[in-house]
C-alpha cells in the first residue's frame, strides 16, 4: 500500500490542527469583561443647538452640538487621573484624521473628535483607556444639515462598549 502523507506531512497536519484548536479556544485576553456595558446613542439637532452629552461612562465624556452652519462639533473630555485617547476619523472625501492624546486626563483640555475639513459626513472609532484599566471604545458617525433626507439637522450617532 502506498503512503499518501509522509512523516513531515503528518507533523505539519498535527501542528495545523493544534493551531486551529488554539485559535478557536478563547484566551484570557480575548474573554469578554464580566461587567462590560454596550449602549447606543443618537444626537439630532438644528443649527446653533445647545451642547448635549452623548457618552458619559468610565471617566470619558463626549459632548455634541451643531454650530451656526449646522455642522456637528464633537468634543471628548476625561475625568480620569491618567488616560489615553486614540481615534481615527474617515471623512466623506476618504481622508483619515488621526487623533491621539497620551496625556488625556482630568484638567487637560477637551479634544475635538470631529473633522474641521469642511466635509462633515464622517465615521470614526475612538478608544479611551484609564490607568485603572477601564477601556471605552466608541464607534460613531456624524453628518451635517443635508442628512436624514435633507431635514436641515446635524447628527452624531453610534455605539460604545465600556469595560
Amino acid at each position: 500500500m502506498k503512503r499518501i502523507v509522509g512523516m513531515r506531512g503528518s507533523v505539519a497536519l498535527i501542528l495545523s490542527f493544534g493551531a486551529l484548536a488554539a485559535l478557536a479556544a478563547p484566551g484570557a485576553s480575548l474573554a469578554a469583561s464580566p461587567g462590560a456595558v454596550t449602549r447606543t446613542f443618537s444626537f439630532i439637532a438644528r443649527a446653533n443647538s445647545r451642547t448635549s452629552t452623548v457618552v458619559n461612562i468610565d471617566s470619558l465624556l463626549i459632548n455634541a452640538r451643531c454650530d451656526s452652519h449646522g455642522f456637528p462639533v464633537v468634543f471628548a473630555f476625561s475625568s480620569a487621573s491618567a488616560g489615553d485617547l486614540f481615534a481615527h476619523v474617515f471623512d466623506g472625501q476618504g481622508r483619515v484624521h488621526i487623533i491621539h492624546n497620551t496625556s488625556f486626563s482630568r484638567g487637560s483640555r477637551g479634544v475635538l473628535v470631529s473633522t474641521t475639513s469642511n466635509d462633515f459626513d464622517a465615521t470614526g472609532v475612538l478608544t479611551f483607556e484609564t490607568s485603572a484599566g477601564k477601556v471605552v471604545t466608541v464607534s460613531y458617525a456624524f453628518d451635517n444639515s443635508t442628512t436624514l433626507n435633507k431635514q436641515n439637522v446635524c447628527t452624531v450617532f453610534g455605539s460604545y462598549v465600556a469595560s
